[in-house]
């Protein structure tokens, strides 16, 4: 990217900055308790006193401590770029193309974040709220899936099969990469999606 690229890009304001701070801080903070104390004896306080954030704060960022096991960049970007592919394209194209775009997106967090993240949630795979807060997360993905599905193709998801399909689709990746903790990145899933369906790379 040259430096005139550069300066033509839109940059963060302030409040955009601190909020990210804010919630980086909560990130780091909770991270480093889960690997010094264990998951289950870290409390929200504890957190909040290592991020020196108010109460109110966290939860103006994270929903619970679980949540602060899971980037949520993969299912929410994918879908918002669903939703928003080229309305001509038919559902498994506006898929496809969805796929694409949120290969090439910013990443949500540092890699060695991620990095730390996942083994974090590798490790807690079996404590009951982290798997509930997983399983949970996938099915809203799904259900969003299932309703642009729908949208994009006029037809009611009740009656439909169609819709569903692609739900079951993406929760399925989503489970793959979540709870069964497997990295491959989007274009590994793109790839194998088209191989499977015989589809190639325009979507014929």
């Amino acid at each position: 990217m040259t430096e005139q690229a550069d300066e033509a890009a839109p940059r963060p304001g302030l409040r955009e900055r601190k909020k990210a701070r804010t919630r980086d801080a909560i990130r780091t903070a909770a991270l480093d308790l889960f690997e010094e104390q264990g998951f289950e004896a870290t409390t929200v306080d504890r957190i909040c006193a290592r991020a020196d954030v108010a109460h109110r704060t966290f939860f103006r960022y994270y929903e619970c401590k679980e949540a602060l096991l899971f980037g949520w960049g993969f299912g929410r970007l994918l879908v918002e770029e669903f939703a928003a592919a080229p309305a001509e394209l038919d559902p498994w194209a506006a898929l496809m193309h969805a796929f694409d775009r949120y290969g090439g997106g910013a990443p949500e967090e540092p890699a060695g974040t991620t990095a730390r993240r996942r083994e974090l949630r590798r490790r807690c795979a079996d404590i009951r709220s982290v798997h509930e807060f997983a399983i949970l997360r996938i099915d809203e993905l799904a259900q969003d899936a299932v309703a642009i599905a729908a949208a994009r193709m006029g037809v009611d998801p009740d009656r439909d099969l169609r819709p569903g399909a692609i739900g079951a689709l993406l929760a399925g990746l989503a489970r793959r990469v979540v709870v069964d903790g497997v990295t491959d990145g989007p274009q590994a899933w793109v790839a194998a999606l088209r191989e499977v369906v015989g589809t190639s790379d325009d979507g014929s």
